[in-house]
This record gives C-alpha cells, structure tokens and sequence, in this order.
C-alpha cells in the first residue's frame, strides 16, 4: 500500500492507494474537498504540490515519524 502525504502549516493530510499515483490523485481529492469545506481559493494548494510524498507502508506494522518500527511479538 502506498500513503501519499502533504503536510501544511495546519493539517497533515494523508491518502491511501494501490500505486503512488492511485494515493497521490485521492490525497489531490482531498485537499479539494478541504479547499470547499474551509471556502479557500480554489487552486491554494496547487503551489505546494511538489511537497506531497509519496511512501510504502506495510499493512500491519507500526511507524514513528514514516520509519518502520520493530515491533516485539
């Protein structure tokens, strides 16, 4: 799974995909979504878009700060 990722100076937004692609285009959704809920400009978030990362995540186990934690079991 794929977790693509923007964070701003008040939300850390976060969506989740089968590709990069897939997680990158839902978390754009998103911050439509959030530009209509908070009555924003309508392309606010355009400028920041080369700050939106997208990085593989293991169903399952657990992260601190996007590192892999070993987990005991």
């Amino acid at each position: 799974m794929i977790k693509a990722t923007y964070e701003s100076a008040n939300f850390t937004f976060t969506a989740y995909g089968k590709t990069a692609a897939e997680a990158i285009n839902v978390l754009k959704k998103g911050l439509d979504q959030h530009t209509i809920d908070y009555n924003l400009d309508a392309d606010w978030w355009h400028a920041y878009e080369s700050d939106i990362y997208a990085e593989q995540i293991k169903s399952g186990e657990a992260y601190r700060d996007s590192e892999l934690l070993k987990v005991g079991v």
